[in-house]
């Protein structure tokens, strides 16, 4: 029982989407946190997604941006790795 529901909520996690949700950069700025499950979407398939919400041109902040990963933990369910980006738009005037 206990493995079905941790396939279960697998199974929801690599189905949920990518799509950037506001919030702010260390420094203040309005930007976007991007979630990317290696398990359906890569490193660059996110930073595609960043590139599509600032027109201009992004930067991550280094400061809120992570990669979650999870130990194996020995019963043969492999649990992949997060991103998780924060990044910034830049300004159309710069």
């Amino acid at each position: 029982m206990k493995k079905t529901l941790i396939l279960i909520s697998l199974l929801l996690s690599a189905c949920a989407s990518n799509q950037p949700t506001p919030h702010a950069t260390s420094n203040g700025k309005p930007g976007y946190k991007i979630t990317c499950s290696e398990f359906n979407t890569t490193l660059e398939q996110c930073k595609t997604k960043a590139s599509e919400n600032c027109t201009h041109g992004y930067e991550v902040d280094p400061h809120l941006s992570y990669r979650e990963t999870f130990p194996d933990a020995g019963d043969g369910i492999y649990v992949p790795a997060r991103n998780h980006l924060v990044v910034g738009c830049k300004d159309p005037q710069a």
